[in-house]
């Protein structure tokens, strides 16, 4: 029984300073030794304030919804909860929310990490879809009409039919 206890409480103690010397090296780890092997600062918010709204515009790459529809691309950022139903056409009708202006963008700080439009097979327009953006503006669903009027993920039935 006195070996059991004994056991228990060296591996407690022996978790205890793992842990111990695991926290002090992380510390050690995320301060750098001197300031010639620090990375750069990345761009403060005061910094893309003092930019106007064509030169962050520029920056980004931002691209209005009809350059990028023209494009034949969905765009990745609308304003958050924006629904955009494309017709038969692939003509886009905004029904809630809206377009990301520069100004949007400007105040979120996630936006210049992303891209505004991925220009890939998958995010190309398809003619009767909607696409639906979350609350922080970035795409999320993209449904597809079905006979009976409503929007579905799937496509519909003919259209499973012919490609599957």
């Amino acid at each position: 029984m006195e070996l059991k206890k004994f056991a228990v409480l060296a591996l407690a103690a022996l978790m205890i300073v793992t842990f111990a010397a695991c926290s002090n090296n992380a510390e050690v780890q995320s301060e750098p030794e001197s300031s010639s092997e620090s990375s750069q600062p990345e761009e403060s918010s005061d910094a893309q304030a003092s930019k106007t709204p064509e030169e962050f515009a520029e920056e980004i790459g931002y691209m209005t919804l009809e350059e990028i529809t023209a494009a034949g691309y969905y765009p990745d950022w609308m304003q958050p909860h924006t629904y955009i139903v494309y017709d038969e056409n692939c003509v886009p009708e905004i029904i809630a929310g809206g377009e990301l202006t520069i100004e949007d963008a400007m105040n979120m700080e996630e936006f210049p990490m992303m891209d505004f439009c991925q220009f890939d097979d998958e995010m190309k327009i398809e003619p009767n879809t909607k696409a639906e953006y979350d609350l922080h503006g970035f795409i999320q669903n993209i449904y597809h009409l079905w006979p009976d009027g409503s929007y579905n993920l799937d496509y519909p039935p003919e259209n499973l039919q012919s490609n599957g």
